[in-house]
């Protein structure tokens, strides 16, 4: 469920952000790990971990070079 919230916020931020600004998504709550893919037109993907305290940001492009964005949010057990 998570995951769906945290997609619907991108896709939130991706509507409401005109092309070429700056989105910067902070996660902040329960200590997690949030990795995210992003799957580009051309077979491009970027693959960004977002550790707990670190903010996700991107720059907004057209919509037609962006194929899926894909979060999955597992629990964070502190330093190995």
């Amino acid at each position: 469920m998570q995951e769906m919230d945290t997609e619907n916020l991108i896709k939130h931020h991706l509507a409401n952000t005109p092309i070429g600004e700056k989105i910067k998504i902070d996660f902040l709550g329960d200590p997690q790990i949030i990795e995210i893919e992003m799957v580009f037109a051309g077979g491009w993907v970027v693959y960004q971990k977002v550790i707990p305290g670190q903010a996700f940001e991107f720059v907004r492009g057209e919509d037609r070079f962006l194929n899926s964005i894909n979060i999955t949010i597992s629990p964070y057990h502190g330093p190995r």
